[in-house]
């Protein structure tokens, strides 16, 4: 089982226990809340959970090419243009299970993913999966 097929898993494994949830305690059912409401809501969980799953992918992914090239945290700063106070990357010495949430932000990570992918293929590393 590949990365992508795991994070994808626990994404879909996180939606289906809020349905499951919702459905068994019924604090989003249409009597309660309304059915927009409960469409919203349905439709929420399921684009965050979407998010969850592409942000902690493309963290994964420049800690991968990062640790292959041999790159470390300076050297990742170093490629990001514009890092704000606040913004962060990631640190491929010290990985943290899932991705921060606002520190490292999908602006970063999509611009070191890009430099990354790029140097990896010159140097003949396997893409991520």
């Amino acid at each position: 089982m590949t990365s992508k097929q795991r994070w994808a898993g626990l994404s879909v494994l996180i939606y289906v226990a809020f349905v499951l949830i919702a459905i068994f305690t019924g604090f989003i059912a249409p009597s309660q809340v309304g059915l927009e409401w409960t469409i919203f809501w349905y439709f929420t969980v399921a684009g965050l959970c979407y998010y969850f799953y592409f942000k902690n992918v493309s963290y994964r992914e420049v800690i991968y090419y990062a640790k292959k090239l041999g790159y470390h945290k300076d050297d990742l700063v170093s490629m990001v243009s514009k890092l704000k106070e606040t913004q962060d990357v990631p640190d491929p010495d010290h990985p943290r299970i899932f991705s921060p949430f606002a520190k490292v932000p999908l602006t970063v990570v999509n611009q070191l993913t890009d430099q990354l992918e790029v140097l990896a293929k010159d140097q003949n590393i396997p893409p991520y999966r």
